[in-house]
């Protein structure tokens, strides 16, 4: 099935490069460096294709992720499945160049790095590495530094909390910019913190907000039945899940706050919920779990081909 999925992504992408492109303006990737921020792009096949070799590349790199650090029990590419049919799921995720793909990569990997600290007494210099990772991306988009808090969370899950460590996370956080203001590629006046503000917004309630609503209930109801399986579970296997569980409630709750600027941070939960979703289906093989993926997948698959090939409204 993940291969048939992955061919299926493969397809639409083809499908879409040989289909009608138009250029697309982006208000909302405002970076803390005035004039870094995304405004215009061209849409054209060349995007299109780096764009969903993006999305590929990130669904290889979450799968990579459930199996060395042992997120779930055997090896699977559910992982990558799950991850291509949610995005799938908002066509303008795959229709144009969209860089709230290439965030979401940089964000899982910061993930990675941060699963690899586990139980280091010492993890100074990967500490560091992940604050200049999200340090430089808030060049161009700011509100990945709503990642730092959580990200001090799951250095705390991992067990790997030291007073060194979270200095050398602010130094990280500060050395990119220094370097651009030392080397007068800046000037102070143009570093913007207001581009970090959360804009809230109400909701139009019709079929354009049911996709991600749909992967929030999959994550909710995959995740709670996740607890329970976690108490038969190794300390780390224990550490590891829990920590997307934790990432994917904090991810949800900033895309209901700050709603606005709901698709930056859509790509990352569809990321923890194809975690979530694996780990729950690798976890119960009973005939009655096979059905109930199976029928996920079958809707799912059906639903986005309405979405390309019909006349469903979408994002």
């Amino acid at each position: 099935m993940p291969i048939i999925a992955t061919l299926f992504f493969v397809a639409i992408t083809g499908f879409i490069m040989f289909d009608d492109t138009i250029d697309h303006t982006i208000d909302f990737y405002n970076g803390i460096v005035k004039g870094w921020s995304i405004s215009h792009i061209n849409n054209n096949i060349i995007g299109i294709l780096l764009n969903n070799s993006i999305v590929l590349l990130t669904a290889i790199l979450i799968s990579h992720i459930a199996v060395h650090f042992r997120l779930i029990k055997e090896k699977t590419l559910l992982p990558l499945l799950f991850f291509l049919l949610f995005q799938l799921l908002t066509p303008t995720k795959v229709n144009q160049y969209e860089p709230a793909n290439l965030i979401s990569f940089i964000a899982i990997l910061t993930v990675a790095i941060l699963y690899s600290c586990y139980q280091e007494k010492h993890a100074t210099e990967k500490g560091f590495v992940i604050a200049t990772i999200l340090s430089i991306t808030t060049f161009i988009d700011a509100h990945i530094l709503y990642l730092l808090p959580i990200i001090v969370v799951g250095i705390i899950q991992m067990q790997a909390t030291s007073l060194r460590t979270f200095a050398a996370m602010i130094v990280g956080l500060i050395v990119p910019y220094w370097i651009i203001w030392g080397l007068g590629i800046v000037e102070l006046s143009e570093i913007d913190f207001s581009a970090l503000s959360i804009s809230l917004n109400l909701p139009t309630i019709d079929l354009q907000i049911l996709p991600f609503t749909v992967v929030i209930m999959i994550g909710l109801v995959t995740g709670i039945g996740n607890l329970y399986s976690a108490f038969n579970e190794k300390i780390y296997t224990r550490a590891t899940n829990g920590f997307v569980s934790i990432l994917s409630t904090y991810i949800t709750l900033l895309l209901i706050i700050d709603n606005v600027h709901f698709i930056q941070y859509l790509p990352i939960l569809n990321g923890c919920v194809a975690l979530q979703a694996s780990y729950f289906f690798s976890s119960h093989t009973k005939r009655t779990s096979t059905i109930t993926l199976i029928a996920l997948i079958v809707v799912l698959a059906t639903w986005i081909g309405w979405m390309y090939w019909g006349n469903y409204p979408s994002l």
